[in-house]
């Protein structure tokens, strides 16, 4: 009788899941999502598609927010890739990828492994993006390019970051904001033509 292949979705629940069910994730298999402080806090692990290897994804996206083109979020479904704002999990700035043969001991090693880094960086990173003092909930028009500074590696742009802050600020009831917001992604919006309309109508909140 032929053995199953060890799957890293095994180490995944031996070695990272009780870690993020501890933080109040709930998931299973690759993706992994709580509500925490105004915000859905996203974790995907990805594998290489040459195998061989993972990097773990975090996200945040603000409650109540629409996804990018419109879509409202639904938590039980809620994925990382869905989040406004999304990194990698790193120790040093650069990509990072967690290797493993296809032996059981070698994928719980790198699991292992990734997890460590999780505790360490990835959980109190999530904390402070998503705590009452976060950066996102006192910035200003003015400070996304140092945003990008001070917190690294996110894949969005200043406009995007613009356009969910408009919407965000708006929900918030602050319309000041949500209108220099507005103002910010009209004055940076490139190619990005069909947020014309609704940037317009932020815009002109009073």
């Amino acid at each position: 009788m032929s053995t199953a292949a060890p799957r890293l979705e095994s180490s995944i629940r031996q070695h990272l899941q009780p870690l993020l069910k501890a933080d109040g994730f709930t998931g299973s298999g690759r993706n992994f999502r709580k509500l925490g402080g105004g915000f859905i806090q996203a974790l995907n692990v990805q594998g290489s598609r040459y195998g061989g290897q993972f990097a773990i994804n975090l996200g945040l996206h603000p409650v109540g927010l629409p996804m990018v083109f419109g879509e409202t979020p639904e938590l039980k479904n809620f994925k990382e890739v869905n989040c406004e704002f999304r990194r990698r999990l790193n120790e040093t700035g650069s990509d990072q990828w967690w290797s493993h043969d296809n032996t059981e001991a070698s994928m719980d090693a790198a699991v292992q492994a990734a997890a460590e880094v999780y505790q360490r960086i990835g959980r109190p990173h999530l904390a402070l993006l998503s705590g009452a003092d976060s950066p996102f909930h006192s910035l200003t028009p003015e400070g996304i390019p140092g945003f990008f500074k001070s917190h690294p590696n996110y894949i969005t742009t200043n406009f995007r970051l613009a356009l969910a802050l408009a919407r965000s600020r708006k929900l918030q009831g602050r319309a000041s904001e949500a209108k220099a917001f507005a103002d910010y992604a009209l004055a940076n919006m490139g190619a990005a033509k069909g947020f014309h309309a609704e940037l317009e109508a932020l815009s002109r909140l009073e």
